[in-house]
């Protein structure tokens, strides 16, 4: 039974984690192409998430390449030398590219349902910057992960895409 609760789902999510990441670079290379995204926001991943790190290097040699920094509360994405930032996360350290500019952002997530509502850590950095985000926004999760329902809330953003290991769905 999945919890509609949200810190109790974030809880069941993260004693699940981690799960087999292989196939996941295959995906999102194919998104890219598809996409033919030139300006691409991903993320450094923590070891429970899905593994991004094959995906970003080779996404470096293809397209700009930006990562996420938290500043405040806001969530801005750059390139640069990566140094740990507040949460213990490495963050870029160059000068922040304007949202605008952005083709794709890969959001990390602990869950989907199939109209693109997240779960995420609880923190809304993520919801802040698509709040007003014009490119495409995709979830990236495990399998497992691609649930029912999603419980939200009016200020929860969603995406339009989730990519899996071995699957990518536009979500409606």
């Amino acid at each position: 039974m999945v919890s509609q609760n949200k810190p109790q789902l974030r809880k069941q999510i993260a004693d699940a984690r981690p799960h087999s990441s292989e196939g996941l670079t295959q995906q999102l290379i194919s998104l890219v192409d598809n996409l033919g995204s030139a300006v691409i926001a991903s993320y450094e991943p923590m070891p429970s998430e899905p593994d991004v790190s094959d995906f970003n290097s080779l996404a470096a040699e293809r397209a700009r390449l930006l990562l996420p920094r938290i500043v405040g509360e806001q969530i801005e994405f750059a390139q640069g030398q990566l140094a740990k930032g507040p949460f213990g996360i490495m963050e870029p350290t160059g000068e922040a590219m304007p949202r605008a500019s952005i083709d794709l952002i890969l959001v990390p997530a602990l869950a989907i349902d199939s109209t693109g509502n997240r779960l995420g850590k609880g923190k809304g950095f993520y919801d802040r910057a698509l709040r007003d985000f014009a490119g495409t926004a995709a979830a990236v999760i495990f399998d497992e992960e691609l649930l029912e329902l999603v419980p939200s809330e009016p200020h929860d953003m969603r995406v339009s895409m989730v990519v899996t290991p071995v699957r990518t769905l536009v979500l409606g």
